[in-house]
């Protein structure tokens, strides 16, 4: 009897733990905190990689397509921006090259850095379609800083 006692006491206790995450992650009761409607904006973010690594690519498509999800565009306006390393992110054939199409199709701009792409020896034809080339991957980010634009590193 006494074990069984115990049993239910380490069961209850799990199913609290898991209730408690569930809150934590948001799938919680009603009277949870409720998440603020967005404003009109603008709101304009700028996402910078110059990483080689998938997972800084997945992290950043990801993160742009929760705010296209949250947001929505407008009001938000982003853009993605890659240089060095990170311009294999937008090569035609990259692995998520059909998420990068899918994004643009939402709204959002991805722009490869010329001057990376002469130094990596990567022409025009071989970016994926529809991304735009801009002179200098370091000008367009303080162009945009200038502008008011968020910019966040991957």
């Amino acid at each position: 009897m006494k074990e069984d006692g115990k049993r239910r006491v380490g069961l209850l206790s799990m199913l609290w733990g898991l209730w408690g995450l569930g809150i934590l992650l948001g799938s919680g009761p009603a009277w949870a905190a409720a998440e603020q409607p967005w404003g009109s904006g603008p709101y304009r973010m700028l996402f910078e990689v110059d990483s080689a690594q998938p997972a800084a690519w997945n992290m950043t498509l990801g993160a742009v397509a929760h705010i296209v999800k949250r947001v929505g565009i407008p009001p938000a306006r982003l853009e993605v921006l890659a240089w060095g390393p990170g311009l294999q992110m937008l090569l035609k054939n990259a692995p998520d090259a059909m998420e990068v199409s899918i994004l643009q199709m939402r709204g959002v701009r991805f722009v490869a850095c010329q001057t990376s792409m002469r130094r990596l020896h990567i022409r025009t034809d071989q970016l994926a379609p529809g991304v735009a080339v801009v002179a200098g991957g370091m000008a367009e980010l303080m162009k945009r800083h200038n502008a008011g634009w968020a910019e966040v590193k991957m």
